[in-house]
């Protein structure tokens, strides 16, 4: 049976890299990387690796790995992205220590509660390879959520010019205004595809969809009886949904992966033009920020001297 898939929210470093080992007996622990001086070790590495790999496939799906990225796999390019985001927290860690940038205790205990909770999330096969309990975890913790104050401390360096967020919210309010119109929906999903239709022709008949839900519904995890609230992009992004949903309307069967989607809208939100400015002043700015702060980062980290320990390097295992 496949899980109601739920869309992911981008990987924070300061909330990801929280594992333990598990009492793993075959790792061993060794340097796989040399930054400037820095010896970093493969459980560091390995967990960096195994939020860039989840981060991958949440993006585009499990068929990331098959793709082209201008000429790059995608493994190469996931080993690229995990090397960049180590060297960007060790610029980060030499820019707080040298703007007295540190963590609080109330963030200290953020970390700690962060930690418990994603120990219970990872599988015991994946946190074998990574080797890590929470005491060696703990100090990489800390360093990712240093990157992310030093990442908001640099952001807040960037002046936003008023009248390109203006043009910004102009040119792109319509779209805006669809993406993030919600819909409030009822959901069944099914792994039979004779089901799925069956279903579905009988939502359509007006039957009632929570006593269909009873009897089709294969997900032993949902909740609110397969009741969600979306935007209306989220549909498009994650099931394909390309037609507007309406309150009434029922769309199906949605195939995701080995999976039947029956979707029903009960309610739908359209945000007002107050909610679609600030949305779009808020995206502006992030975009704005993001490309300042990209650049900064770059600058912290050309002078970097990165080196793969040969004899090590060659042995990772992957995530998928």
């Amino acid at each position: 049976m496949k899980k109601k898939m739920k869309s992911l929210l981008g990987f924070l470093l300061a909330g990801m890299l929280c594992l333990t080992a598990c009492g793993s007996t075959a790792f061993t622990d060794e340097a796989v990387l040399k930054i400037n001086d820095q010896e970093i070790m493969k459980s560091e590495y390995m967990v960096y690796l195994y939020t860039t790999t989840k981060s991958f496939i949440s993006a585009a799906g499990e068929d990331v790995w098959s793709m082209d990225f201008d000429g790059q796999t995608a493994d190469e390019l996931v080993e690229e992205r995990t090397i960049s985001t180590i060297q960007s927290v060790i610029a980060a860690k030499e820019y707080a220590a040298a703007n007295g940038i540190a963590l609080t205790e109330e963030q200290k205990a953020e970390v700690e509660a962060a930690t418990a909770q994603f120990m219970a999330s990872v599988s015991e096969e994946d946190l074998a390879k990574m080797g890590i309990d929470a005491e060696k975890l703990l100090p990489l913790m800390e360093d990712s959520y240093l990157y992310t104050l030093v990442h908001q401390e640099i952001a807040a360096e960037c002046d936003v010019d008023a009248a390109d967020m203006e043009a910004y919210y102009q040119e792109n309010k319509e779209q805006m205004k669809k993406d993030y119109t919600s819909l409030k929906l009822q959901t069944i999903l099914q792994d039979d595809a004779e089901k799925a239709e069956e279903a579905v022709k009988r939502a359509k008949d007006g039957e009632d969809f929570a006593v269909l839900f009873e009897e089709y519904d294969i997900d032993p995890n949902a909740e609110n009886e397969g009741e969600m609230t979306v935007f209306q992009n989220y549909l498009q992004m994650s099931f394909g949904l390309t037609e507007v949903l309406e309150a009434g309307d029922v769309a199906g069967p949605l195939q995701i992966g080995e999976g039947y989607f029956i979707l029903k809208a009960v309610e739908k939100t359209v945000p007002t033009d107050a909610e679609v400015k600030e949305l779009a002043e808020n995206a502006y700015r992030t975009e704005v920020q993001t490309a300042y702060t990209e650049k900064r980062f770059t600058e912290l980290t050309k002078g970097q001297k990165v080196e793969k320990v040969e004899g090590v390097w060659e042995t990772l295992e992957k995530f998928h």
